[in-house]
């Protein structure tokens, strides 16, 4: 759901993205209303803006957010065309790691849990730089049978609305600890259960909840760091987790 912008037609054809089967994009397409917040707000976290491509090319955007002084989480498919260093790509969800210079960051988030029914808050860049906010409930997690990216990764489900430029950026709880990774808009209309059921919610955006990777965060990030202490902060910090097995 990252948006890309070409000038080049037959670019455009050659060049993909891998963007998700199921999922309607545009780059004037959105899920919901959002509400585009002043910069001089300081309740909102530190959401970075992600060009992506070959400026005037093939060009476009899409979110990060910065978790330490040198690291950001994004979608893994903003990642494979942004021009940050990728540190680690997770085997199969969309979410990796990149550098960035975070260091005029004050304030990280901790990372946390969503349960059925909370309130999830989601934020992001449009392709103007401002930020965006959308929020809504967390409903479930789903597998896609015809998506490398959700096939074998949850898909946690929330109605928080999203739109184009936003994936990378981050889903939170009403803590304001950073839950999960935005990923994508998944079409009401042609998604189904195994059984042909329809999905009873407003709208479907997609994230990664990093409940589902937080055994391969800790891992690359204590790597980076070359840290036999953990470097994150989770909070709850003992809790198991009620979400679904860790990757």
């Amino acid at each position: 759901m990252a948006c890309f912008r070409s000038l080049v037609t037959k670019l455009l054809k050659s060049f993909s993205i891998g963007l998700l089967a199921f999922i309607t994009t545009g780059c004037a397409m959105s899920n919901g209303p959002l509400i585009t917040l002043e910069s001089t707000d300081s309740n909102q976290p530190a959401i970075d803006y992600e060009m992506i491509g070959i400026p005037l090319l093939y060009q476009g955007f899409g979110s990060s957010v910065p978790i330490t002084k040198e690291l950001s989480l994004t979608a893994a498919h903003v990642a494979k065309f942004n021009w940050d260093l990728v540190v680690a790509y997770h085997p199969d969800c969309d979410i990796a790691i990149i550098k960035s210079d975070n260091s005029k960051v004050e304030n990280f988030p901790d990372l946390g849990l969503v349960y059925v029914n909370e309130t999830v808050i989601t934020y992001g860049k449009d392709g103007f730089g401002n930020m965006l906010k959308g929020k809504g409930v967390y409903h479930t997690d789903l597998h896609f049978s015809n998506n490398s990216y959700f096939k074998k990764c949850n898909a946690s489900i929330t109605d928080a609305p999203i739109r184009e430029g936003m994936s990378g950026g981050g889903a939170f709880n009403e803590k304001g600890e950073l839950i999960g990774i935005i990923a994508a808009i998944a079409s009401k209309r042609n998604t189904r259960l195994a059984n042909g059921e329809k999905l009873p919610y407003d709208r479907l955006s997609l994230f990664v909840s990093l409940n589902f990777v937080k055994d391969w965060l800790n891992s690359e990030v204590d790597n980076f760091y070359q840290s036999k202490d953990s470097v994150l902060t989770w909070s709850p910090t003992n809790v198991e987790s009620q979400l679904a097995k860790s990757y």
